[in-house]
């Protein structure tokens, strides 16, 4: 259902996404993997070696009064964890984490270690008999200073469909300071602590600036660099924890990670430069493939002092690492994307897909964000100038961006398990690709030429934009524009017409796999009442 671009302005769940378009376009955050430190430090070199597990405690009581942030049944857009047979439980990890640097090219180090202390939210199956055996671990994006489950909010019917256990993490001292304002008796003991002492790190000068009205990304006193090994404990502890693991009784075959926005260019700067170093028990890599979604490339620094990386650095290209990477953007990644081949032979497994008519800020649930009344209790919800795109009331950008991202996923772990490879797309027809001024051609219409193909673009009724006029995150937010009656009647002499044409380009979609089943029949459901209001109007 379009949920239109003034209650998306209005709604905490797409000012928050609104935030994540601050560090898609470079306002938040430095792109680029870590080039160099200013300080000197007891560097080693990095080589694959077992990982260990990190201690737990939990769940976490649940009270009248305490619960924890970002719960499913909290939801801006509450989902009941209960009737899919699923339960949602709260641990606290803590444990040693490095912190890396990359002076060269592919040559991983290590400079400094100590002490974490993070939380995981957990949703699993009751019973164990329906697991499906495989795990999604979602580095939760703290854009707007506090977790968001957005992958969780894309594709959390698809993992209760096939009875997946979703496991999302805290990631950065931002998101845990935010914890502690919401619930401070509850997240007290959380952190990421620096290792070094002040003298040994960069002072406040050279971290991030804070924009957009917030307070500032990060500290000297904290390092964001120790999440790396802290992702690899919590896999670890997933797939091999044991009688204290909270996964014991479950079978799991299989551990992937995803991410949005921010959180995707952590998705692939672990799997570029951690994945092959962190090993499980049985001495493999503790992850089985990855999914990206509007994320550029591995721009994530691997610490918080790091120097910024060429966009031409060879460092920015998503290498072939033994398992499944893939990667879903929408057309404003256009100008930033890093596109590198689609490949199927081992070791290098990888598609990247370029969505036609899709923007970074769509039309998608409130599951992965907190409710208005929760966020209300944090310093987070601050954005930018929403309400100054001058496009504010159009209808909403409604591409099935989610409903591909859980087709992806679907395909990601037949590809693991099975080695049967997804289907490929040709990219978008771009003019000058690879340049920040990139742009997509268009058709007679003023639709994207090329990229993944839906029956909003096949079937159009609408042009579609993945950009506002304005400041800020306006040249993120995406909107569409309703053709006239006129060309709607030339195009579909009736309503029924529409309707079949929409069907057919659907069934495609969902007979190569880009969508599964049951979204495919919620596109008919939703293009049906558009084709019964074309109806009317011819009456």
């Amino acid at each position: 259902m379009d949920k239109g671009i003034m209650r998306m302005l209005k709604s905490p769940a797409m000012a928050t996404k609104a935030a994540l378009a601050l560090v898609a376009a470079g306002l938040v955050w430095p792109s680029g993997v870590a080039a160099s430190q200013t300080v000197s430090h007891d560097v080693q070199p990095v080589s694959p070696e077992a990982t260990p597990l990190p201690q737990v405690t939990g769940p976490i009581p649940v009270t009248d009064s305490s619960w924890p942030w970002a719960a499913a049944g909290r939801a801006l857009e509450p989902v009941d964890l209960r009737a899919h047979g699923y339960v949602e439980e709260e641990y606290f990890i803590s444990g040693t984490a490095r912190v890396f640097d990359m002076p060269q090219p592919g040559h991983l180090t290590t400079f400094a270690e100590g002490p974490y202390s993070t939380r995981i939210l957990i949703r699993r199956p009751i019973h164990p008999e329906r697991f499906s055996g495989t795990v999604v671990v979602e580095p939760m994006n703290p854009s707007i200073r506090y977790d968001l489950a957005l992958m969780w909010g894309e594709s959390h019917s698809t993992y209760l469909r096939n009875g997946d256990i979703w496991i999302g993490v805290t990631i950065k001292p931002v998101a845990i300071e935010t914890l502690k304002e919401f619930d401070a008796a509850r997240y007290q003991s959380l952190g990421f602590p620096n290792p070094l002492p002040a003298s040994q790190t960069c002072g406040q000068d050279r971290l991030p600036l804070p924009r957009g009205g917030l307070p500032p990304e990060s500290s000297p006193a904290t390092e964001n660099g120790l999440i790396w090994d802290v992702l690899s404990q919590v896999a670890e502890l997933a797939k091999a924890g044991g009688a204290t693991s909270p996964l014991s009784g479950f079978d799991v075959s299989r551990v992937y990670m995803t991410g949005d926005s921010q959180s995707g260019a952590f998705v692939l700067t672990y799997a570029n430069w951690i994945h092959s170093n962190a090993l499980g028990s049985d001495g493999k890599p503790v992850y089985d493939g990855y999914l990206a979604a509007v994320a550029s490339g591995p721009g994530t620094p691997l610490n918080q002092c790091a120097d910024a990386t060429p966009t031409e650095d060879p460092r920015m290209r998503i290498r072939g690492i033994g398992v499944p990477v893939m990667v879903m953007v929408s057309e404003s990644e256009i100008g930033s994307l890093r596109r590198r081949e689609d490949s199927d032979t081992a070791p290098d497994l990888f598609r990247g897909y370029e969505v036609a008519g899709s923007s970074h800020i769509h039309d998608s649930s409130g599951a992965g964000n907190p409710s208005a009344a929760d966020a209300r209790k944090t310093s987070g919800a601050v954005f930018d100038n929403a309400n100054a795109c001058v496009e504010q009331g159009m209808p909403g950008n409604d591409v099935p961006l989610p409903m591909l991202l859980s087709g992806a996923f679907r395909n990601l772990d037949r590809w693991s398990r099975e080695g049967v490879p997804p289907p490929r797309a040709e990219p978008l027809e771009v003019n000058n690709p690879g340049e920040r001024n990139a742009s997509v051609q268009l058709d007679e219409f003023g639709n994207a030429l090329g990229g993944v193909r839906t029956p909003q673009l096949e079937v159009p009724v609408a042009r579609y934009y993945h950009r506002m006029t304005g400041p800020g995150i306006c040249e993120l937010w995406g909107y569409r524009q309703p053709f006239e009656t006129s060309l709607l009647e030339d195009l579909y002499p009736t309503g029924e017409a529409y309707l079949s044409q929409f069907e057919e380009s659907v069934n495609a979609l969902v007979a190569d796999h880009w969508i599964e089943a049951e979204d495919g029949r919620e596109l008919v459901r939703r293009a049906a009442a558009k084709a019964t209001e074309m109806t009317q109007e011819e009456l």
